[in-house]
């Protein structure tokens, strides 16, 4: 049998690590990536294996945005400590849930579960297409880690999101603004259509966080949003998109 492991911290690859050989001794561990991007470029090169550990806040975001392009169409356990995935993990091949620190107890009974399955033939690809076509997601929430806190905010609490140097800046209902780590080109993809539109190459707003929409120089739209007071401005591009995205 031949597994992935997809995890951001080493104590955390040692202990899958252990748990594996300890399991079956014959499991080859094939790689350990630590990022989306990382397990994009293997993918590249590299053929589907037997099973993947994974973990879902990773280096450079949430690793959700990856696999719901099915470029992992192996069965999936994930290894995390966020409870709050549930309904996001068994819609992208997942077959188990091991919120850390992952006891041998646990780790072992999903791997039964997997071995179970495994006997069934189960079409991962197959399901998983079913699901995205039937019940389309999007996401709910993004995780804003500081060096004292992780907090959860709620997609339907942010009122735009901003691209600043790689990372995004969610600005919430009070107008503060929370750093995370993430994509905007991922992001938008993620977020409902309803309510959420990118504006320009680096603003995403909230229909329902709009006040007021004025014109602007070039036949832009400069858009103010609750208790922020900077202004977000339309590129000459989106504007005529956005109008419609409005009525």
């Amino acid at each position: 049998m031949k597994v992935l492991i997809i995890e951001d911290e080493s104590i955390n690859i040692e202990i899958i690590t252990d748990h594996i050989l300890r399991y079956n001794d014959t499991i080859e561990i094939i790689a350990s990536l630590q990022s989306k991007e990382e397990v994009e470029k293997w993918y590249q090169t590299n053929e589907q294996v037997d099973l993947v550990f994974s973990d879902i806040e990773l280096l450079d975001g949430n690793v959700f945005s990856l696999l719901k392009t099915n470029i992992i169409k192996s069965p999936i356990i994930f290894t995390t400590a966020y409870n709050t995935f549930y309904q996001d993990a068994f819609d992208v091949n997942g077959i188990a849930y091991l919120l850390k620190p992952i006891s041998y107890n646990k780790f072992s009974k999903a791997m039964e579960k997997f071995e179970n399955l495994q006997n069934k033939e189960v079409d991962w690809k197959k399901i998983s297409e079913t699901i995205h076509g039937l019940n389309p997601d999007y996401k709910e929430r993004v995780i804003i880690k500081t060096k004292t806190e992780i907090k959860i905010l709620s997609t339907k609490n942010i009122g735009a999101i901003l691209s600043n140097s790689g990372k995004c800046i969610a600005i919430d209902e009070n107008g503060k603004e929370n750093e995370f780590r993430y994509k905007l080109s991922d992001l938008i993809k993620e977020l409902n259509p309803k309510e959420f539109f990118q504006i320009n190459r680096g603003e995403i707003v909230n229909i329902n966080f709009i006040e007021k929409i004025e014109p602007y120089f070039g036949d832009r739209l400069a858009i103010s949003i609750k208790n922020y007071k900077q202004h977000l401005i339309t590129s000459a591009s989106t504007t005529s998109e956005f109008r419609k995205w409005i009525e």
